[in-house]
């Protein structure tokens, strides 16, 4: 079940770009194209919150308390992939 964001419960903005290799100008502005998702749900058996951050294919998880870091991992997942370029030729009669 996802939270409503608060922003004292979350790391500062340079924090978050940082983990995702952003500059903070970037991450903000990436933010406000909505190119990065930030959400949040209750880490269960943990105290804090588990904080997510998606760019892409790109995702940031960690789980935070008081505003800091305690844990954290980044995954990429694979997209779907393109048809092969043969396919995309077109022939003509």
């Amino acid at each position: 079940m996802s939270d409503p964001i608060n922003p004292r419960r979350l790391p500062a903005d340079e924090v978050l770009a940082d983990r995702l290799g952003l500059s903070t100008k970037e991450f903000q502005r990436y933010r406000m194209q909505n190119l990065v998702s930030v959400s949040t749900t209750a880490a269960t058996g943990i105290d804090g919150i588990l904080v997510t951050c998606q760019l892409g294919n790109r995702i940031w998880e960690g789980v935070v308390l008081n505003g800091s870091v305690t844990s954290e991992e980044v995954r990429f997942i694979r997209g779907k992939r393109a048809g092969s370029p043969s396919s995309m030729v077109r022939r003509r009669p």
